[in-house]
C-alpha cells in the first residue's frame, strides 16, 4: 500500500524526468543560438534580452509564495546557459 508521501515522491520523480528532458531540449536550442551569434559576430550577453526573459518567465508563476524561488532558479538557468554558450564559443 502506498501512502501520500510515496505518491508525492513518485510525482516529483516524474516531474524531474520531464524537467531533465526540457533542460536538454533547451540547451540544444541554446547551442543553435550561440552558433548563430558566432556566425554573425553577435555578443553572447544581451542583458536586455536576459532581463526580458527573466521577467516574462517569473510572471508565469501565479503563486506569489514561490515566485522569488523561481526567480532564483531561472537566474541559475540563465547563468548555466551563458556558461554553456561560452564553452561552445571557446571550442570554435
Amino acid at each position: 500500500m502506498t501512502n501520500r508521501l510515496d505518491e508525492d515522491r513518485k510525482s516529483i520523480d516524474e516531474i524531474d524526468a520531464k524537467m531533465a528532458a526540457l533542460f536538454e531540449e533547451r540547451f540544444k536550442v541554446v547551442a543553435d543560438v550561440i552558433d548563430y551569434k558566432i556566425e554573425n559576430r553577435i555578443p553572447i550577453l544581451d542583458s536586455g534580452r536576459e532581463t526580458e526573459i527573466l521577467e516574462k518567465n517569473c510572471e508565469r508563476i501565479q503563486d506569489d509564495d514561490i515566485r522569488s524561488y523561481y526567480r532564483k532558479y531561472f537566474l541559475g538557468l540563465l547563468a548555466l546557459s551563458k556558461e554553456y554558450q561560452k564553452q561552445i564559443q571557446d571550442e570554435k
